[in-house]
């Protein structure tokens, strides 16, 4: 059964309205809560929408008023909130969630109440939300801030940087280990769940992938004229390791065909989702095989569209973007949007290969239509030029600050001249501060979550943390001008 607030609050709840802040703290959760509560108290209907579209995510096409009692809508808007707006892992926000006096006040609950949030139970809720669903919440909120800043969309500013993947450097060698690894562990768990024979001696058979791996490091490093030959060979011990592993999983599956009819439903179930994993590392394993050998062995050199740099993570891109200290990076490019209030009014994962100059006008037609034409300054840097862009961009706003790459002609420098260019530019490197917000306060720098759904959501809860963050800002300044003013008059 699944509410939008608790149902019956006890005599001892602090009501959301009367929750006090202090003001004058500087702790990320502060801004988070004042801005859910001026929703809350203020801006009724539109909570109503955000719990609203929690609903159709957590409920779905489920009977709503049957089962078991779990969160209420507004207690995971609560917790994803904090997730990202403060940076916490599921541990940290799971003890703060069960300890912390103001944070469960907004949640409804009761200083007297024992109510816990395990680990799991934050889990399961905030990844049962979809990327979408957070985007929509997050544009209610962004609606709101525009209500106390009018003229945010005045000008906005843009630029990109690299969310990275959760993944480790990707030689040849280590790509190579793991799927060895997940080979080995999966066919163990197929094998034991299905009393299979062949893997009696699973963790001898992992000790000797890593011995391999080990023998191309320690080659690696040494000196000397026979160097290359020597990786070949180590390189090509592996790869029939590798092969040899490969086979003996494939073999597994096998005898658990001739066998699966005979277990019973579940443990059908439970092997077939191992299978499926199992023919993934399979695969993967044979394909950075066929990979190693050709680089090392064959010495060919292997065109970037056809590399892989996870087996977990195997939506991951190489980027080289040349800046220090991370020249190279592994994930995928964020294009993000602000505006002149601080609000992240757009922000997405750039498709496969996208650049910055394939991208602008598309997101500025969709932006300029969503808000209803009220863009008037759009600023960016020298990546987003083509003689194109600027064209059409100038169809898009009244004013496109987009700097030429190369040499200038005499019109275009003139262009580039003036007053608004030259003050929109200097405003326009405050999206450098913006990223770095997000990085190092909002945990956008490496994902923790897996998989691209999870790539996805993860950037959804960043933007709607630093959302939040933006608007209870907003809030505490004219809090604590007003407490000033009533400082004044007291001491007058």
């Amino acid at each position: 059964m699944r509410t939008a607030f608790i149902p019956q609050q006890s005599l001892f709840t602090t009501p959301i309205n009367e929750i006090e802040f202090d003001v004058f703290s500087r702790h990320e959760l502060v801004p988070i809560l004042m801005a859910l509560q001026y929703l809350y108290v203020n801006r009724e209907e539109t909570v109503r929408k955000i719990c609203k579209l929690i609903e159709s995510d957590m409920v779905g096409d489920k009977s709503k008023i049957s089962g078991r009692i779990g969160l209420t809508q507004w207690e995971t808007l609560v917790l994803a909130s904090c997730r990202l707006g403060c940076n916490l892992d599921y541990d940290q926000l799971s003890d703060l969630s069960s300890n912390h006096i103001k944070l469960r006040a907004m949640m409804g609950i009761d200083p007297l109440d024992l109510k816990r949030y395990p680990k799991s139970t934050i889990h399961d809720n905030i990844c049962s939300l979809s990327a979408q669903t957070i985007d929509a919440i997050t544009d209610l909120i962004v609606r709101e801030g525009h209500s106390l800043r009018p003229n945010a969309l005045d000008k906005v500013r843009g630029d990109s940087y690299v969310l990275q993947k959760n993944i480790h450097y990707p030689t040849d060698r280590n790509l190579l280990l793991d799927g060895i690894r997940k080979v080995i562990e999966l066919s163990y768990n197929l094998a034991n769940e299905n009393e299979l024979p062949g893997w009696r001696q699973h963790e001898y058979l992992k000790r000797k992938a890593r011995e391999h791996k080990r023998a191309i490091d320690r080659t690696s490093k040494r000196r000397g004229k026979n160097k290359e030959d020597q990786m070949k060979i180590e390189y090509e011990n592996m790869i029939e390791y590798s092969e040899t592993i490969a086979e003996k999983g494939v073999d597994t599956i096998k005898q658990y065909q001739a066998v699966r009819d005979q277990a019973n439903p579940f443990v059908q179930q439970k092997s077939d989702e191992i299978v499926s994993s199992l023919l993934h590392f399979i695969g993967g394993t044979d394909y950075v095989a066929s990979l190693a050998r050709r680089r090392v062995i064959e010495g060919e050199k292997i065109a970037n569209g056809e590399k892989i740099f996870s087996l977990f993570e195997t939506d991951t891109e190489l980027i080289n973007r040349g800046k220090e200290p991370n020249p190279i990076e592994f994930g995928h490019r964020i294009f993000l949007i602000q505006d002149s209030a601080g609000f992240i009014i757009y922000g997405s994962a750039m498709g496969r290969g996208a650049t910055d100059d394939k991208v602008l006008i598309e997101v500025m037609r969709s932006l300029q239509n969503r808000f209803n034409g009220k863009i008037g300054i759009a600023t960016f840097d020298k990546g987003f030029w083509s003689k194109n862009n600027f064209d059409e961009l100038s169809k898009i706003v009244d004013t496109p600050v987009l700097p030429k790459k190369g040499k200038r002609s005499e019109s275009e420098a003139e262009r580039e001249g003036t007053k608004v260019f030259g003050q929109s530019r200097k405003w326009h490197s405050g999206v450098e501060s913006a990223i770095h917000a997000l990085t190092k306060g909002n945990g956008l720098d490496v994902c923790r979550d897996q998989g691209m759904s999870g790539y996805e959501r993860y950037l959804a809860l960043g933007l709607l943390g630093r959302n939040l963050q933006t608007l209870g800002t907003i809030l505490l300044e004219k809090e604590r001008e007003r407490k000033r003013k009533q400082r004044l008059q007291a001491l007058i």
